[in-house]
């Protein structure tokens, strides 16, 4: 039976138990609490409690691998979403099955939008907000420009489509891809997360899907098996921000909330019931341009928006990639997030100035940047 998405899992803390729930590389479970128990008094974001919960399980991850908030500046580089989920105590089925649930009901709308059947809110036909986020309740859309933004917002990552769009510009980007990781091997390779994450590996794939460090999904310690991120080609990466911009700035705010729901998916599909893992961005994108043969975006418009949000060397202080997190943390200060910032700005509208993203960037100077972006290329 598919789970429902509000099924709760039990929490067990217990501040003075000091245990170590993985291999190499991870933290005691107590510090992962404290380090969860901080940020979830800290950061209130744009969503419902149960969503947010699913996303500050999901920080936890990058405070470890960079040591920061109660790691203190010691690095657990093979800490995944899972340590976490064990450290609360909570029940790794339900939370897995919790966060496909809410991919599958983005899923389920983009299908009845492509039939016509979709009303112009981001909202399932329960009323319940795509991951809950209650400003879609207020918010009218275009259904077919939302397709449109999924369709560009899930491919814009593709490894394939970088590497065309880094011939076409003679630019840089860089890319990689999630993998299924047998962590023991890769410690017997003298590798860890980090090193997987930030090197240059697409020579070395093929030699580690043979040694059996990358292997296909196979009923075992789930504490063994971890999807990682493998960087095969270094470069600046791309900018969420950037792409919500880009997509809006082409076909509107509606295919800027498409672009945000794909970026939403690639967020939440990093720990979902193993078997269904899978490139869920991607294949929701590839959907649609296979039922949506009139949709109305094309490869170049999807090669122009690729290189809109890829983010230059001499830019990475001035254009923030904002995590899920950062996309809808409210600034107390004017109360307003991230998104509502980007969709004022594609709107003509007022928003207040506010910093983005981990990188702390102004929201000012990030809209100035990537105007003389777009005309650069515009002018080219």
């Amino acid at each position: 039976m598919k789970p429902h998405r509000r099924e709760k899992g039990k929490r067990h803390f217990n501040a003075r138990q000091h245990v170590r729930v993985g291999p190499a590389g991870v933290p005691p479970a107590d510090i992962i609490r404290e380090d969860y128990q901080r940020l979830s008094g800290m950061v209130t974001l744009r969503t419902s409690l149960l969503v947010q919960e699913l996303i500050l399980m999901q920080s936890i991850e990058g405070h470890a691998h960079e040591g920061h908030g109660a790691f203190a500046g010691r690095k657990f580089v093979n800490t995944t979403i899972q340590d976490t989920v064990m450290a609360l105590g909570r029940n790794p089925v339900v939370i897995a099955g919790q966060r496909q649930a809410i991919i599958d009901e983005v899923v389920e709308w983009a299908q009845r939008a492509a039939r016509g059947e979709s009303a112009n809110l981001l909202v399932t036909p329960k009323g319940e907000c795509l991951f809950d986020i209650g400003l879609f309740r207020q918010i009218e859309v275009a259904p077919l420009e939302v397709l449109k933004g999924i369709y560009l917002g899930g491919l814009r990552d593709n490894s394939q489509v970088r590497i065309g769009v880094e011939k076409k510009y003679n630019i840089r980007i860089g890319g990689g891809e999630t993998a299924l990781v047998d962590v023991a091997v890769m410690e017997q390779m003298g590798l860890d997360a980090e090193q997987l994450a930030h090197g240059e590996w697409a020579g070395k794939i093929e030699e580690f899907k043979a040694k059996g460090m990358i292997v296909e999904y196979q009923e075992n310690d789930p504490r063994r098996l971890r999807y990682l991120y493998i960087r095969h080609r270094r470069g600046g990466g791309t900018s969420d921000d950037a792409a919500i911009l880009a997509v809006g700035k082409m076909f509107g705010p509606s295919a800027a909330l498409g672009a945000f729901l794909a970026d939403a998916i690639d967020t939440f599909e990093k720990y979902v019931p193993l078997p269904d893992y899978a490139d869920q961005d991607d294949d929701l994108a590839l959907w649609i341009k296979e039922n949506m043969p009139n949709l109305g975006a094309t490869e170049a418009d999807l090669e122009k928006i690729t290189y809109l949000c890829s983010i230059p060397e001499d830019a990475q202080r001035t254009v923030p990639d904002s995590s899920m997190r950062w996309m809808i943390s409210v600034d107390r200060n004017v109360d307003q997030t991230a998104l509502e910032s980007h969709l004022a700005y594609l709107q003509g509208r007022p928003y207040s100035p506010m910093l983005l993203a981990f990188e702390r960037a102004s929201n000012q100077e990030f809209y100035e940047w990537f105007e003389k972006r777009r005309e650069g290329m515009d002018g080219g």
